[in-house]
């Protein structure tokens, strides 16, 4: 469980440095991320949440 908080908890100077951390830990254990569900502040400038999720989690956005 410690590690399950440690990893989940973690914040980021950047998301750049985030999304690095836990492909990295995903790599390790055997599976990969990608990116989902973004919150921007209320200028629309900085995101402010970013959620990284399991590769195989849903179903990627698709931009059109």
């Amino acid at each position: 469980m410690f590690e399950y908080v440690n990893v989940v908890s973690k914040m980021f100077d950047s998301e750049a440095e985030g999304y690095e951390f836990y492909n990295k830990y995903a790599l390790e254990k055997g599976f990969s991320v990608r990116k989902s569900y973004v919150e921007w502040d209320g200028s629309n400038k900085y995101i402010i949440l970013r959620k990284i999720v399991c590769s195989r989690q849903g179903f990627a956005k698709i931009s059109t």
